[in-house]
């Protein structure tokens, strides 16, 4: 019931991103509504579970292991999890109250093109709240911030299916929607109730984000259509880092960055934004610019 009710309103909320975007033609916005489509495919809901990514790792390798692939597309949602992980492994708390998801894409940009589904998830989220009042920001590469507390997280992996071959994508979306108080190693975070000093329907919120995920994936494959389709020299702007940009908390910041930057810090330098290829530009104190496309930041 509830997973039907969710497929329901993800398909209500693209329709809708399909009618609200008046700058595009209505055959493009087709096409873009088309690749949006695909989230959404299959959902699965758990009251309680331990994690959502290895539920979806198992069932991409049960359909592999049956000579299938998993449909483009399956989203898990859980009303609490019990042993959920952030990166590198550490523990994020998710107690009923939170919204967590899980998508698993089968991706079909070129390659050098994946990152920006990873940063396109994070526009997505950034974007539905804010067009529900609430002022977010990203901080590289795609922590949803309120007021420089974190709201918001994402964890993205790729599962190969060992007999196909066939690579996908997992992204692991973790909120903090109606979550009153946190544990005192946490009081960095924050939540939507906090926030707004309201009650979120996370399952309404769920249909809205994933439906703004698909879309935003399909502008990202619509662009690289474009791309293909146009003189070099006057290819079309990238909608993901458009957006990014006009969303972020990190450009113009001092930062400490490493793949582990709280316990492990590589080097401090300025943020600058993101290149086109959606790796983050840093300039380091002597001058030397550089550029990033895994690890975390830290102001």
């Amino acid at each position: 019931m509830q997973a039907e009710e969710l497929k329901r309103l993800i398909t209500h909320y693209q329709i809708r991103d399909s009618v609200k975007n008046t700058d595009l033609d209505a055959e493009t916005r087709e096409k873009i509504l088309r690749r949006a489509r695909v989230v959404g495919h299959e959902v699965y809901y758990y009251r309680k579970a331990d994690r959502l990514m290895p539920l979806a790792r198992q069932a991409i390798l049960q359909a592999d292991s049956n000579g299938t692939d998993l449909p483009s597309g399956c989203v898990w949602w859980a009303g609490s999890l019990g042993q959920a992980r952030g990166r590198i492994g550490r523990s994020w708390w998710a107690p009923k109250g939170g919204l967590y998801l899980c998508l698993a894409l089968y991706p079909s940009l070129f390659t050098e093109n994946w990152s920006f589904y990873n940063l396109g998830v994070g526009v997505a989220i950034a974007q539905v709240l804010r067009e529900e009042g609430v002022s977010t920001k990203i901080r590289w590469i795609n922590d949803v911030l309120i007021k420089g507390r974190k709201m918001a997280g994402i964890l993205t992996e790729a599962v190969r299916a060992p007999n196909s071959g066939q690579t996908y994508l997992l992204f692991g979306i973790g909120i903090n929607a109606n979550m009153e108080t946190f544990p005192e190693d946490l009081a960095f975070a924050t939540s939507l109730s906090i926030t707004t000093g309201k009650h979120w329907y996370t399952k309404e919120l769920a249909a809205q984000i994933l439906a703004r995920i698909g879309w935003t994936f399909g502008l990202i494959h619509q662009w690289e259509s474009d791309c293909l389709n146009t003189e070099p020299g006057y290819l079309p702007q990238n909608p993901v880092i458009r957006d990014w940009n006009l969303l972020s908390d990190t450009s113009g910041r001092r930062v400490i960055y490493g793949l582990n930057a709280e316990l492990n810090p590589e080097f401090e330098a300025l943020a600058q934004g993101i290149a086109p290829d959606g790796s983050l530009m840093l300039t380091l104190d002597n001058g030397e610019e550089v550029r990033v496309n895994s690890g975390e930041i830290r102001y």
